[in-house]
C-alpha cells in the first residue's frame, strides 16, 4: 500500500514537473545548437540609436553593422539627448557616410566600455571610434558597481576569459577590477580569480565557459532586438529643423535657435524641464558648495580608461577622443575647482598622446559659453556643433590600421594617484628647452605608433635627436620618389642664380614643339600651374627606354595643353620632366651628371645612387626591395618595373638615397650653401590650394616644408624647418595601398610638435 502510495505520488509529481523539466531540457538543447539568425538594415538603424542595455550587452547587432558603415560612438548619458544637432541627427539629415552607432549611458563608464568591447573586436580592427570622455568618470573609486551592473554582460565576461592567450598586465588588472564588482559571479568568478594570478583557466572552467557562451550568444541572436526603443521618429522630426545644406554657421544658428527656445532665465542657464525635474530649492540649497573638494586627478578610472586604450591598440582602431567641459555657472555654484577640472583634462590627454592616441577635441575650457551645455554636464546645442566640427573631418579620414605604444606604467597605482598640474604636462609635452630627453621619447613614440617599418631620422637644431630603425638599419637607402623634385628645383635656381636661366623664360625657347610651349614659363613647371597633361591612356616615356633626351621627346608628342588650367595648380611630374631636359640643354650635361656634380661629390653622398647604376654600387648603397602588402603578404615590387619607371621620371623619381644623405642634402639647399636665401625665398613662394613649388609644400603659417615619395613599394616622407636645421626623415620599403596619406597626415602633426 505504501508502496502504491509512493508511486502515485512520483506520478502526480511527474505530471506537474514532467512537461516543465522537459521544457527546460528542450530549450537548453536549442539554446546549445548553433542556429543563425540576420537583421534587417531597419533593425540594426534601430538598434544604433536605441541605447538599451540589451545592446550593449549583446554582440550579434553590433558586429553586422560594424561591418557596414556604423561606427561607435562611446560616451555616457550625453548621448541620449536627442535634440536637431546631435550626431545621429546630422548624419542622417546631411546623409553622412558613416551613421553613429551610440553606446552606453547614465552610469556606463570605461571598465563597463572595455568589457562591452570584447564582443566587437574583429570588427572594429582597422575601423573608426568615437570616445566622448568626461573627466568627471574619473572620482576616487572609479566605477560605480551598482551603475556596472546595468551594464554587466556574462557573454563578454566569457569572450574576455576565453580570449586570453597569455599573462600579461593588462589581463591581471582587468580581472582584478571585474572581481570588485559583485554582479561577477560564478565559473566567470573562479576564471577572473585564476587570470589575476597569471594562471590558464582549468579544463573544466573552459568547457563550462565555452558552453555557456554558445547559449548566451543564442539568446542574444533571439533576443537582441525585444524592447528595442524606437526613436527614428525622433531622429527624423529633429532632422527638419536642420538646414537644407550643410554649413557651421547654419548649424550654430539652428542652436542658438533652438537653446533659446528650451532654455530660462534662471541663474545656470539650464534646460528648462531638467530644472523643473530635478532641481528644486531644497536641492539647490543642498547643492550649494558641494563640490569644492572634488578632485578628479586620483582615480582608479585612469587604469581603467587604460583598458579601452588597450583594446584601441589591440584592434588598430583610429580613434576620436571628445573632452566636454563643465557648465561654468554651475562648478561656480557648488564649488567645483575648475583649475582642478583642467589638472584632469591635461593628465587624460597626457595619458593618449604618450601612447600615440593623437586625435583630441579637447572642448573643456568651453563651459562658460552660450549655450554650450544643455545642462550642468552635458552637452548642449552648440556643444553638438563643435563635436561634429571635430567628428566630420575625422570620419574622412581613410580607414586604415593605426599602431599605438601602450604603456603597463598606466596601471600602476603611482600613476593613478599622481595629481599632475597643467603647468607641469605643459612642460613635458611642448617645452623643449627644460623638458628635451622626454620630448625626444614622446616624439619616438609618437612616431612608433605610426607602424613604419623602415629608418627614422629626426634632427632638432641642427643636433640629430633619433637615428634608428625599425627594420632595416639606419643607413639603409630607399628610392625616393618625388622626394626627388626638391633636388632638381634647386639645379634649376642655382643656373638661375647664376644668370643661365630665367624663371620666366618660355617652355617654347628649349621645346617649341611642345604644345602651349609659347604661354608656359619655367615658374609654371616648379609649381605645376602649367596646364600641361599626357594625352588620356598615355604614360611617360618609351616601352623600352633608349636614352634620357628621347624619352623627352617622346613624351613631347603626347602633352596636351589645357589653357584654362594654366596657372592653376595640377600636380604632374612631366613639369619636373622638361625642367631635367631644359637643364641639360644649358649645361650640357646630363641630368645625372649635374645632380653628382650639384650634391653627391660635394656632400660626401655615400649611400646615394640612380636606381639604374651598377649592380655593385646600388649594393654598397644599402637599397633594399621595395615591398607591397597584397593578398595578405608582402610580395616584392619587380625591379625591371621599377627600373623603367625610374628612368620615366627622371628628375621626379630616380635617385635612392640613405635618411642622412636626405638630410644632409637639404640642409645643403635650405641653409644657404647651395642657393641665397633670396632665391629661396623666390623659389619657395606658393599659392593655395596646395601651396607648392620648388618640389616642396611651403607650409607658410609654420615655417615648414614637406616633401612626400611614394611608389615601387616604398615611402619618404620628409619634413624640414624653412632654415633645414630641424628635418624628419622617414623611410620604408614596405607599403600598403590606402596608408600613404594617413600616414602623411599623422607626419605632419608630429612635425609641429617637434617645432613648438
Amino acid at each position: 500500500m505504501d508502496m502504491r502510495v509512493k508511486m502515485s505520488n512520483k506520478g502526480r509529481l511527474w505530471q506537474i514537473f514532467g512537461p516543465v523539466l522537459c521544457a527546460a531540457i528542450l530549450l537548453l538543447v536549442i539554446f546549445l545548437l548553433p542556429w543563425e539568425r540576420t537583421f534587417s538594415q531597419d533593425a540594426i538603424y534601430q538598434a544604433a540609436n536605441s541605447q538599451t542595455t540589451t545592446i550593449f550587452k549583446g554582440s550579434l547587432m553590433k558586429q553586422d553593422a560594424f561591418k557596414d558603415d556604423y561606427v561607435p560612438f562611446y560616451g555616457s548619458s550625453e548621448l541620449s539627448r536627442l535634440d536637431p544637432l546631435h550626431p545621429s541627427v546630422i548624419a542622417q539629415k546631411y546623409h553622412r557616410d558613416y551613421r553613429p552607432f551610440l553606446l552606453g549611458g547614465p552610469g556606463s563608464q570605461s571598465l563597463a566600455h572595455f568589457l562591452e568591447m570584447q564582443g566587437t573586436s574583429k570588427q572594429l580592427k582597422g575601423k573608426k571610434a568615437v570616445v566622448i570622455v568626461s573627466p568627471q568618470w574619473f572620482t576616487k573609486k572609479g566605477q560605480n558597481p551598482d551603475a556596472f551592473a546595468l551594464y554587466y554582460s556574462p557573454l563578454q565576461a566569457c569572450n574576455f576569459l576565453l580570449g586570453i592567450k597569455k599573462d600579461t598586465p593588462t589581463n591581471r588588472y582587468a580581472a582584478k577590477r571585474f572581481l570588485q564588482m559583485p554582479e561577477v559571479k560564478g565559473v566567470i568568478k573562479l576564471g577572473m580569480k585564476r587570470v589575476t594570478r597569471g594562471e590558464k583557466l582549468t579544463g573544466f572552467q573552459r568547457f563550462y565557459l565555452e558552453n555557456q557562451r554558445r547559449i548566451l550568444n543564442n539568446e542574444d541572436k533571439f533576443f537582441s532586438t525585444f524592447q528595442l526603443r524606437d526613436r527614428i521618429k525622433r531622429i527624423n522630426k529633429q532632422a527638419k529643423l536642420l538646414p537644407a545644406t550643410y554649413s557651421v554657421k547654419a548649424l550654430d544658428q539652428v542652436a542658438s535657435e533652438q537653446a533659446e527656445l528650451n532654455t530660462n532665465s534662471n541663474s545656470f542657464g539650464i534646460n528648462n524641464r531638467f530644472f523643473k525635474r530635478r532641481l528644486n530649492k531644497r536641492l539647490l540649497v543642498k547643492l550649494k558648495g558641494s563640490q569644492r573638494h572634488f578632485n578628479y586627478t586620483k582615480s582608479v578610472e585612469y587604469s581603467d580608461f587604460e583598458l579601452m586604450l588597450h583594446q584601441f591598440a589591440k584592434q588598430h582602431t583610429n580613434v576620436l577622443f571628445i573632452i566636454p567641459p563643465i557648465n561654468e555657472k554651475w562648478s561656480n555654484y557648488t564649488g567645483l575647482s575648475q583649475t582642478m577640472y583642467q589638472k584632469a583634462v591635461s593628465k587624460i590627454k597626457y595619458q593618449l598622446a604618450s601612447q600615440g592616441f593623437d586625435n583630441v577635441t579637447d572642448l573643456s575650457k568651453r563651459g562658460g559659453e552660450q549655450y554650450f551645455m544643455e545642462d550642468t554636464i552635458h552637452l548642449g546645442w552648440r556643444g553638438w556643433v563643435a563635436v561634429d566640427k571635430a567628428v566630420k573631418p575625422f570620419m574622412a579620414q581613410s580607414d586604415l590600421p593605426r599602431n599605438y605604444n601602450i604603456h603597463n606604467y598606466f596601471y600602476s597605482r603611482k600613476w593613478q594617484k599622481k595629481p599632475y598640474a597643467i603647468r607641469t604636462i605643459n612642460q613635458k609635452l611642448y617645452d623643449f628647452n627644460k623638458s628635451d630627453s622626454l620630448k625626444r621619447k614622446i616624439v619616438r613614440q609618437q612616431i612608433d605608433a605610426l607602424g613604419i617599418k623602415g629608418s627614422i631620422l629626426v634632427i632638432k637644431n641642427g643636433k640629430t635627436w633619433l637615428d634608428y630603425a625599425t627594420e632595416n638599419n639606419t643607413n639603409t637607402s630607399y628610392l625616393i620618389n618625388s622626394v626627388q623634385k626638391s633636388m632638381t628645383a634647386a639645379i634649376i635656381m642655382h643656373l638661375v642664380q647664376e644668370g643661365k636661366l630665367s624663371l620666366q623664360d618660355k617652355l617654347s625657347k628649349f621645346y617649341p614643339q611642345i604644345a602651349g610651349a609659347k604661354k608656359v614659363k619655367l615658374k609654371n613647371l616648379l609649381d605645376m600651374t602649367a596646364g600641361l597633361d599626357l594625352k588620356p591612356g598615355a604614360r611617360l616615356g618609351r616601352k623600352h627606354f633608349i636614352s634620357d633626351n628621347d624619352n623627352v621627346q617622346c613624351d613631347a608628342k603626347k602633352t596636351v595643353f589645357n589653357a584654362k588650367m594654366l596657372g592653376k595648380w595640377h600636380y604632374r611630374s612631366l613639369n619636373y620632366i622638361y625642367l631635367c631636359g631644359i637643364m641639360s640643354k644649358i649645361t650640357g650635361q646630363s641630368y645625372e651628371q649635374l645632380f653628382r656634380d650639384t650634391y653627391v661629390r660635394p656632400l660626401k653622398l655615400q649611400q646615394t645612387e640612380f636606381l639604374w647604376s651598377k649592380p655593385d654600387k646600388i649594393v654598397a648603397s644599402g637599397l633594399v626591395p621595395g615591398m607591397v602588402y597584397r593578398n595578405g603578404q608582402y610580395n616584392t615590387f619587380k625591379f625591371k618595373k621599377a627600373l623603367h619607371n625610374a628612368h620615366d621620371e627622371l628628375g621626379a623619381g630616380s635617385v635612392v638615397m640613405s635618411n642622412h644623405d636626405l638630410a644632409k642634402t637639404v640642409h645643403y639647399i635650405l641653409a644657404g650653401k647651395l642657393l641665397t636665401k633670396a632665391s629661396c625665398n623666390f623659389l619657395y613662394q606658393a599659392a593655395p590650394p596646395a601651396y607648392y613649388n620648388g618640389g616642396f609644400y611651403n607650409d607658410k603659417s609654420h615655417n615648414i616644408k614637406k616633401a612626400n615619395g611614394g611608389g615601387a613599394g616604398y615611402y619618404t616622407f620628409l619634413r624640414s624647418s624653412d632654415d633645414g636645421k630641424t628635418i624628419i626623415v622617414i623611410q620604408s620599403n614596405k607599403t600598403k595601398e590606402g596608408e600613404f596619406d594617413i600616414l602623411r597626415s599623422q607626419i605632419n602633426k608630429i612635425m609641429l610638435r617637434l617645432l613648438k
